[in-house]
């Protein structure tokens, strides 16, 4: 990011009027010695006058993972902040951030082992010991692995790179492979596209650096997976800044989304188009860049692997006049800005749920990195870079994973998903395609997020489908209320974890998530659960579990690192929050010495993973059937994420729910006034699903064809806020 700091913005941005008024006021209130503003890591108790001491750690509140400070107070949290020693969000936290302390003191927090005592989802409970609780789970799943049919075991849980690792050991020892993580809607789309084109699942964009930005429904000013570290670093590329000793323009921010979010709104451009037809628009603006020669010959050449003349073919169907009749967007602008962006290097691309939530977002999403591709803004600064991170080891004995694939996790008719088809399993459950004994979720909440939740509620609440159901949640959330037992986990601010989150600097770096207080009632951390049910279900299990505390799992993960080793290790994490090797520096087009994570170790225009599997092995646009069968009062229904929240999870959270906690249907303008709608009638909006009664919320800054709900609120369990 640009060393610009706010000092210098002050000298260079203070002009000569504020200087008279300034001086007006020195007059009045006599001469004062200025102070420089504390930048964070400091906290003074109002009553004692103490200064607190803070504690790194790591938020979790939402998949950006930033740095943060917790302040304690007679062994109470009191205060969030962000962490300045973070290389990716430099000491700055969102709304949901500072939250954590509702979710932390929610009241209506689970804190003790319960056991259901009535039917499923009658609400009733015991409060039993965690021997008790342990010892019962312990003895089904041994049954089950006894049994020989271990795949009938299945564990499901949001989607905590964390928790995956460690769960995925227990389950492999375990010997089942009925292991699933939860992927947001459109996830696993984009993740998929962007491992058959580069081999790696995620783009990070270099933005900081970038002249031109070109915006495919993502609205990182609320939502993004990397929200707060990513922003920020657009906000300083969308004004003029200090590159080295270079002071550069503001960069170009094009948006294409079918509703105007805040990030769309700050946008040099808004251009609304019809959802799921991004895919043309990109395709078109391609043929644009290689029909007029503005295309990265060298690039192609070297690391595509697809000739540039068959490319230039291959595009040639796709007209700007096409993309206008199918996408809404005019042909003029497709053109003109399909020039300016590959005029304007370096320049990159980002994409979201807007494209990635369609059924054709995994072609959609490899038409919009066919243009970076072709313009050469590949992994070079500025553009769209390849993640940098850190792995961790596995500590010996490192198990083996089961000899064969899932029937879950491996469905036919998704041959490329395999792990990312986590939403419907429960459907493939009740279609008998594994015979589930035990069913065990980590704050994991099937049934509010799944498409089909209603349905999956009824999946859950049939003890014939799952006989025995296990939740370890902090919270009573809707999935479970329908739990046979529900072990108390503790919060992101009690347990012990490490990350290496994408870094923005493109230097890797690894963070702590650490107990800033110790849990509260006698919630447990995860890992420490699983590791006492290895024990006891024993079998051999224990043996690839032989630490301690979660403590013990980290240091070993971490052993491989020897720079980190040398300055401490776990110890220097604890104290510093986040470690990075001070000798290493960004390192551009990293393709280049090892070329990419691709069969052919290239950029892979053609693929033949694709075409294998029967699909088409180049960017394509691929109609959405359901729009094209559109009756003149039918619409489109999108979802979007509000920027207080992090989709269903954090409702909860009283501050946030005062800041946003009721929903309403984004309808066009005009479409509503010649439907006699007004702002807050109460409208009801039918599908095949169901219907839902809601509040109108007439804008003309929406698709005239599409309407929008947010994903955010709409709970009936997850406490009593959550509910009100």
């Amino acid at each position: 990011m640009p060393d610009f700091k706010r000092r210098d913005f002050l000298k260079l941005g203070l002009g000569a009027s504020s200087l008279l008024a300034l001086e007006g006021y020195s007059s009045l209130l006599g001469t004062a010695e200025g102070e420089e503003l504390a930048w964070g890591g400091k906290q003074v108790c109002r009553t004692t006058g103490k200064t607190r001491h803070a504690i790194p750690s790591t938020c979790l509140n939402c998949f950006a993972r930033c740095g943060i400070l917790g302040y304690v107070d007679a062994g109470r949290l009191v205060k969030i902040e962000g962490d300045p020693g973070n290389p990716n969000n430099q000491g700055k936290i969102c709304a949901k951030g500072q939250a954590g302390i509702n979710l932390e003191y929610d009241v209506d927090r689970i804190l003790y082992p319960l056991r259901r005592i009535g039917k499923r989802g009658e609400g009733k409970w015991e409060r039993i010991s965690w021997e008790k609780a342990l010892q019962e789970v312990a003895d089904r799943l041994k049954t089950i692995r006894g049994g020989g049919n271990p795949d009938e075991f299945a564990f499901h849980s949001e989607r905590d790179i964390t928790t995956q690792s460690f769960a995925r050991r227990f389950l492999d020892v375990f010997g089942s492979t009925s292991i699933l993580n939860h992927t947001a809607l459109g996830g696993a789309n984009k993740k998929i596209a962007r491992q058959l084109t580069w081999g790696a699942d995620i783009d990070i964009n270099d933005v900081a650096y970038s002249e031109y930005i070109l915006n495919f429904g993502a609205n990182p000013y609320e939502a993004h997976i990397l929200r707060t570290a990513f922003i920020q670093r657009i906000a300083s590329t969308r004004s003029i800044r200090m590159v080295g000793e270079k002071i550069l323009n503001k960069a170009k921010l094009v948006t294409f989304d079918s509703r105007c979010s805040i990030t769309a709104g700050r946008s040099d451009e808004w251009i609304p188009v019809m959802p799921g037809t991004d895919g043309i628009v990109a395709l078109a603006m391609a043929r644009v860049i290689m029909n007029e020669g503005l295309y990265d010959n060298d690039f192609i050449t070297k690391w595509c692997n697809y000739p540039v003349d068959k490319l230039a073919q291959h595009l040639q169907p796709y007209t700007p006049e096409v993309a206008q009749k199918i996408s809404s967007v005019p042909a003029p602008d497709i053109r003109r800005i399909a020039r300016e962006f590959a005029t304007a290097k370096p320049a990159t691309t980002i994409s979201a749920g807007g494209v990635t939530e369609h059924i054709n977002g995994v072609y959609t999403e490899r038409c919009i990195a066919l243009l970076s591709a072709i313009t050469g803004n590949i992994d070079i600064k500025g553009g769209d870079c390849l993640p940098r991170t850190y792995q961790f080891s596995q500590p010996e004995p490192i198990p083996l994973e089961p000899p064969r694939e899932s029937k879950l996790t491996h469905p036919q008719e998704f041959p490329l998903a395999h792990h990312m088809t986590a939403t419907n399993v429960l459907s493939m459950i009740k279609e008998g395609r594994q015979k589930i004994s035990a069913y065990m979720i980590y704050q994991h909440n099937p049934a509010y997020f799944d498409p089909e939740c209603s349905i999956h509620a009824e999946i859950l609440q049939d003890e014939k489908l799952i006989p025995f159901f296990v939740v370890i949640d902090s919270y009573l959330s809707e999935s479970a209320a329908l739990a046979d037992m529900i072990l108390p986990a503790a919060t992101y601010l009690e347990r012990l974890e490490l990350e290496s989150p994408p870094s923005f600097e493109m230097v890797p770096f690894i963070s702590i998530r650490q107990p800033i207080v110790r849990p509260l009632g006698e919630a447990q951390p995860f890992m420490d659960i699983l590791i006492e049910l290895a024990r006891r279900i024993g079998g051999g299990m224990e043996g690839y579990f032989p630490f301690a505390t979660a403590e013990d799992y980290w240091r070993a993960c971490i052993s491989h690192i020897a720079a980190l080793v040398k300055v401490g290790g776990l110890d220097y994490l604890k104290e510093h929050g986040v470690w990075f090797d001070p000798e290493a520096k960004p390192n551009y087009k990293s393709y280049e010495k090892e070329g990419f994570e691709t069969p052919s170790g290239k950029f892979e225009i053609y693929s033949k993973i694709l075409e294998e599997k029967g699909f088409n092995p180049l960017p394509v646009y691929e109609p959405i059937p359901q729009q094209q069968k559109m009756k003149n009062d039918q619409f489109i229904l999108i979802t979007f994420q509000e920027n207080v929240h992090t989709h269903g999870y954090t409702n909860n959270a009283i501050l946030l729910a005062e800041i946003t906690h009721n929903n309403k249907i984004w309808i066009n303008s005009d479409v509503a006034r010649a439907r006699g709608i007004k702002r807050d009638d109460l409208i009801e909006v039918r599908s095949k699903i169901g219907s839902i009664k809601i509040r109108a919320h007439p804008t003309p800054g929406i698709h005239p064809m599409v309407v929008a709900i947010s994903d955010s609120c709409g709970h009936w369990e997850y406490g009593r806020i959550a509910q009100a």
